[in-house]
């Protein structure tokens, strides 16, 4: 005959706070988070200024050989600078 030993664990409680830490902690990884997405959307949004500026530019120096391509490539600068 063999004998068998089953241990069973002795249940330990959470820390007091510890709930409330957790959710503080949650609370400012989704705000950091958030503030990451806010600074991609900027970087995004300079980064788009930057390039309709470029085009503009360029409408302005064909500005005296065709008004009309000068144009379009204002009006496709402003709708990139849009999004």
């Amino acid at each position: 005959m063999s004998t068998m030993t089953i241990i069973t664990p002795v249940q330990v409680k959470a820390p007091r706070g510890a709930e409330l830490a957790a959710a503080g902690f949650s609370k400012f990884l989704s705000w950091m988070a958030l503030a990451a997405e806010h600074g991609a959307q900027r970087r995004l949004q300079a980064q788009r200024v930057a390039e309709a500026n470029q085009v503009r530019q360029y409408a302005q120096s064909v500005m005296d050989q065709d008004r009309r391509f000068a144009a379009d490539l204002l009006a496709a600068a402003d709708r990139h600078e849009l999004g």
